[in-house]
């Protein structure tokens, strides 16, 4: 990987026990739609057919929350309608891919199967592993999960006491990458901030806060990978390389900063394909997803996407 480097809602929260909800999720809503743009405008017909021999088109799901059939929203789909859209991708012809694949095609042209498709779920909840783990293996398709370091394995936000909805832990996490369906990356430590819960200093996703100068916006920024690095590390075995900006915020710095400390691949949460070139390191970073309602039907989400 050193040789690459270089170039490279639910509904509003409860604190009752029956209706806790998710720490994030309301903010993540505004945020998809404060970024929403035609998707239309960015698709180009023939989805994710290859372009030449040295690039392809390559659409990158993104989910959230899965439910046995309640409290659908903009973020949190049943398990049933999951099913669903994973069979219709199979059948359509789509595959799965890994991000070391997608990381390996750029940087050897090394090459992907036919309708390669990439499927991401970000903060790390408990249903992960519950609901969709088990779809995904019924389907033979792969994902990506994306951890918020300061709540993993948790039901309660830090140290504040306030419920949320419960996070996978070390154990179903390494379950999951044991079985080569699952892959797990950062989604930051300590940047996917819910302010009423605070109690010092609110930092907006990954932006720098008004009280820092930019070298403490810096050195905060590369405290807080670092720490979910190692977080990542001591539990797999593994270097993460693959960023989900929380809220999808990024700024002029966070690209050059992530990449400087490994990694290959940012994602962000604005609709459209991507288009990934071999040997053009720069196609992997602040890469397009397609968000996943939860009344979204298969043959809705093929268009999406095709």
């Amino acid at each position: 990987m050193n040789t690459r480097r270089h170039a490279s809602t639910l509904k509003a929260y409860s604190l009752s026990a029956k209706n806790i909800c998710s720490i994030g999720l309301l903010i993540v809503i505004g945020a998809i739609l404060a970024t929403h743009i035609s998707a239309c405008a960015l698709i180009n017909t023939g989805g994710a057919a290859p372009l030449d021999e040295n690039s392809v088109r390559i659409p990158i799901l993104m989910y959230h929350h899965f439910t046995d059939g309640e409290n659908i929203s903009s973020i949190t789909i049943s398990g049933e309608l999951f099913g669903q859209q994973l069979r219709a991708l199979r059948d359509a012809g789509y595959n799965t891919i890994s991000f070391n694949q997608l990381r390996d095609f750029v940087s050897y042209g090394t090459a992907l199967p036919e309708q390669p498709l990439l499927i991401t779920i970000d903060d790390g909840y408990l249903s992960v592993y519950e609901i969709a783990f088990p779809l995904l293996k019924q389907y033979e398709m792969q994902a990506t999960t994306f951890i918020i370091g300061v709540t993993h394995g948790m039901d309660t936000y830090k140290d504040t006491g306030f419920p949320i909805i419960p996070r996978f832990d070390d154990a179903q996490a390494m379950a999951m990458v044991a079985s080569g369906f699952m892959a797990i990356e950062s989604h930051s430590y300590d940047m996917h901030q819910h302010e009423p819960f605070e109690v010092g200093p609110f930092r907006r996703g990954v932006l720098r806060r008004a009280d820092e100068s930019d070298a403490e916006y810096i050195e905060a920024f590369r405290a807080d990978f670092k720490k979910a690095s190692v977080q990542i590390e001591n539990m797999l075995g593994i270097t993460p390389f693959v960023y989900s900006y929380p809220f999808g915020i990024s700024n002029d710095l966070s690209d050059g900063l992530l990449r400087e400390m490994g990694v290959d691949i940012t994602l962000k949460i604005t609709p459209g394909i991507n288009v990934v070139t071999i040997g053009d390191f720069d196609s992997l970073m602040s890469m397009h997803r397609f968000n996943v309602p939860g009344d979204m039907m298969p043959d809705d989400l093929l268009e999406m996407i095709g």
